[in-house]
Order: structure tokens, then C-alpha cells, then sequence
């Protein structure tokens, strides 16, 4: 091969190099390292940004239309507020920073914003108190530590557990992950002076007497207040737009 093939093979070689953007080796391992977008969101050692910088002042100006018109905003302990006359915007996150994971993020939610979930959980702890092992004094560590099944004693205790409805069928599923499996989450539901609301976060409620949005997103717990003389379905609306905007930013 002469030195002119080996020059015009070259080159395209050359053109891809010198129109590459310049970005850092961050890594340091000689390959150009990429930020995903919602990487944060999982994180739980960084605190939280100020709650002030995930809502901006124009967005609320143009979802409330106040054009022209002057908001203040106040700094608050894990919140922002935006005032104006008598009317109040607030943002609050559940902490200074992410909850360790998700479950421990659903399990402060559930018990300040789901009552009912709580008196569950107490009466099935009560419940557990009161059942008595099969038979011996102590027999942790045996077998006979499972209760008894009154209602089918010939049926082994693994049969009885198993789920072999329609709902739990495998074959249809990817790697043999149910359906059941898959939520992370118990749906939010309607109860005690909270409206459950779909279609945003893993869960959300609007609690009506405090004119607030409390939503549940991965390790994360956001709550958007409403103050305004609005109706309260448009209050509630609103809020929803504000609680998507700022997991939005928090993604980016």
C-alpha cells in the first residue's frame, strides 16, 4: 500500500476526531464519562437544593397569571413559599435529603398521610401477638412455629401461601416477574380527609383541610401547598402541575 492510501484511509479517522465536542475525562480512565438525567433522584448521601431553585418565579407568575403583579419569596426550614396579597404558593420536601430508600420513604408517608394504613398495621401486630405456636414452650428456630391452618389441616403451609390465581401468572411476564411484583408501592387511597390523585408520583393524596398535595416519588416526599381563593378543584389541579414541574427539575 502506498503512502497515499494509507493517507486517504486515514482520514476519515482524522474528521471524526477533530469534530468530537470537548468534554472532560471526569473518570480519568481515558473515556469520556456522561451524566444521566435523573441520576440524583436515587441518591441518597447529597442533601437537597435549596426548594426555591426547583420552582421558578415565571412558571408560578404564569400558571396563577399574575402578570404584572410582585411575589415575594421566603426561605423556609426544607421549603419555599411565594406570596402574594392574601394568596400563598408553598413547596416542601419530606427532609433535608432523600430518605434511604423508598420503602422508607412510603412507610413516613403512609403513616402521616394514609391513618388508616397505620391502624392496619397495629391491628395486624396485635393479631400476630395473639396466635400460638402449634406446640413446646419455645420453638423458634422449628418448624412448628407456623400456625395452625384450621381450615384445611391437610394442606402443607407453602401450598396455601402460593398464589395460583390468573394475576400471578408467569408465563406471560418478563423473567418471571409477576405483575404483583413489579409495584414498588401500595396505591394511595381516599380516606380520611385525603383524596387519592393518579397520574403523578408513585402515590399522591390531596388533603383538603391544608389545601395540600403530599406525593410520593421514589426515596422522595413532596408537598405542594395552595392557598388562593380559588375553587378547590382548580386549587387541587394546580398543585398537581406545580408537583410535576419540580420533580422534573429535581430529575435535572
Amino acid at each position: 500500500m502506498n503512502k497515499k492510501s494509507i493517507l486517504l484511509s486515514a482520514l476519515p479517522v482524522l474528521l471524526f476526531a477533530c469534530g468530537r465536542p470537548d468534554t472532560d475525562d471526569t473518570a480519568g480512565t481515558g473515556e469520556l464519562a456522561k451524566e444521566v438525567v435523573g441520576v440524583h433522584l436515587l441518591s441518597v448521601d447529597a442533601n437537597y437544593d435549596e426548594p426555591c431553585n426547583y420552582l421558578a418565579e415565571e412558571f408560578v407568575t404564569r400558571t396563577f397569571n399574575l402578570e404584572g403583579v410582585t411575589l415575594e419569596k421566603f426561605d423556609e426550614p426544607n421549603g419555599c413559599d411565594f406570596q402574594w396579597g392574601n394568596n400563598k404558593i408553598g413547596l416542601m420536601m419530606g427532609g433535608p435529603k432523600p430518605f434511604p430508600s423508598i420503602y422508607h420513604a412510603e412507610y413516613v408517608f403512609d403513616r402521616l398521610y394514609q391513618p388508616n394504613s397505620k391502624k392496619l398495621a397495629m391491628q395486624q401486630e396485635m393479631a400476630a401477638e395473639k396466635t400460638e405456636p402449634i406446640s413446646g414452650p419455645a420453638p423458634e428456630g422449628t418448624v412448628s412455629e407456623t400456625p395452625t391452618d384450621t381450615k384445611d389441616s391437610t394442606k402443607s403451609t407453602a401450598t396455601a401461601k402460593r398464589d395460583t390465581s390468573s394475576a400471578n401468572d408467569t408465563a406471560s411476564t418478563v423473567s418471571g416477574v409477576t405483575r404483583q411484583a413489579a409495584k414498588f408501592v401500595k396505591p394511595a387511597s381516599s380516606q380520611a380527609g385525603f383524596v387519592a390523585v393518579m397520574g403523578i408520583g408513585d402515590k399522591a393524596v390531596w388533603e383538603t383541610s391544608k389545601h395540600t398535595m403530599h406525593v410520593l416519588y421514589n426515596n422522595h416526599i413532596l408537598n405542594v401547598k395552595v392557598e388562593t381563593a380559588d375553587p378547590e378543584n382548580l386549587k387541587r389541579l394546580r398543585a398537581v402541575t406545580l408537583a410535576k414541574v419540580i420533580l422534573e427539575q429535581m430529575a435535572h
